[in-house]
């Protein structure tokens, strides 16, 4: 039954939808540092109902012919400014029409950051991923919540 579930997923995921146009890729980065997770305030958007009081990873969606490693990259330098390691892809989720990736990453240079599209977003900071004050996106929080355990691994290792 797991295998029929797990075809039937593939099928209306990575075919149906992506005939429809409606499988958009997107990056999503857990920025790594000193135990804490880079939050930016997220942009007002009706139809997910998000606002500017709500927090979220940086990213965005995937360009075509583009690679997920690429996108990452971009996007974390269009919105924070910072050149970023990427450590591990941890995982996908979905939302209505967008395939998020997961990725685990360490900044470089931490005197880049900045908030680079203040339009877009008004805060970047610096929270511990399971600060149950930080306002998260319900796609964030859910996220964050499934990779924890992957999260607090790469922590741990950073550390030594």
């Amino acid at each position: 039954m797991c295998m029929l579930g797990s075809l039937k997923d593939f099928f209306y995921w990575e075919i149906y939808n992506r005939l429809k146009g409606n499988n958009q890729d997107v990056v999503c980065a857990i920025i790594i540092n000193d135990n804490k997770i880079l939050a930016q305030t997220a942009q007002k958007n009706n139809l997910i109902h998000t606002d500017d009081t709500q927090f979220v990873v940086p990213g965005g969606k995937v360009e075509v012919g583009e690679t997920l490693n690429a996108a990452v990259h971009r996007e974390i330098k269009e919105e924070t400014n910072l050149n970023i390691d990427v450590i591990q892809k941890l995982g996908a989720t979905r939302n209505n029409k967008y395939k998020l990736h997961w990725f685990a990453c360490t900044p470089t240079d931490l005197s880049l950051l900045e908030v680079v599209e203040p339009q877009k977003q008004k805060e970047l900071k610096w929270v511990l991923p399971n600060d149950s004050s930080i306002n998260w996106t319900p796609k964030n929080y859910e996220a964050l919540q499934k990779f924890l355990p992957q999260i607090k691994k790469i922590q741990n290792q950073l550390d030594k």
